[in-house]
């Protein structure tokens, strides 16, 4: 499916919504924060490099993480007990792992998208390769609600070392996009060619 293909139709009107009704939608949404830490419980997996770092999220919700020698992936435990599919960093390094602090976006106190920065490393060696940049970071959104439920997949990654407004950018894709996303469209990504979701949903609109 095409990274720009129109969303669903319920997506869409959500999306697409009056000032008055987005004002009051925005005055029930919010944000939590949880952090990798001493909170959490790190195991390795038998006879493998790997490991798996399980930390308390928002609510009845659980973060798994699984980190090897270069990178990390996450995986989600909602209220119903259910374990997604995992959510994959886009490949912009050698290396990897997943900052600290962990963004859950709220409506009525209910999570329904998270927001995750992924610090990659290059080695120099690898700079003329990989876009020239030692750390890029990305902010990956992941939609908790998608299709309804408690579907788990990607919405999009947010190039956070090139666009000065990311943490913006990636709590509007939350909150105008995650809520019944379609986890069979493409992750989207915004970088400096496509900067909002108001140019996202242009370009949806003219496909």
């Amino acid at each position: 499916m095409s990274e720009f293909q129109l969303p669903t139709a319920s997506l869409l009107a959500v999306a697409m919504l009056g000032g008055g009704a987005l004002a009051a939608q925005d005055a029930r949404l919010d944000s939590a924060y949880t952090r990798i830490d001493d909170a959490c419980s790190t195991t390795q997996l038998p006879d493998e490099p790997v490991y798996e770092t399980v930390c308390p999220g928002h609510g009845a919700w659980t973060l798994h993480i699984t980190s090897g020698e270069h990178g990390a992936a996450a995986a989600y435990i909602g209220p119903d007990g259910t374990r997604s599919e995992t959510v994959y960093a886009p490949m912009r390094g050698l290396y990897g792992s997943f900052h600290t602090v962990l963004e859950w976006r709220l409506e009525g106190g209910e999570a329904f998208a998270t927001i995750h920065r992924y610090v990659h490393y290059n080695p120099p060696e690898l700079l003329d390769t990989m876009g020239g940049v030692e750390e890029p970071n990305t902010l990956i959104v992941t939609a908790l609600a998608a299709e309804g439920g408690y579907t788990v997949c990607p919405v999009a990654y947010i190039d956070a070392s090139t666009l000065p407004d990311a943490n913006e950018i990636a709590r509007d894709v939350a909150d105008r996009l995650s809520r019944g996303w379609d986890c069979g469209n493409e992750v989207v990504r915004f970088d400096v060619d496509l900067e909002s979701v108001d140019a996202y949903l242009a370009r949806v609109r003219i496909k």
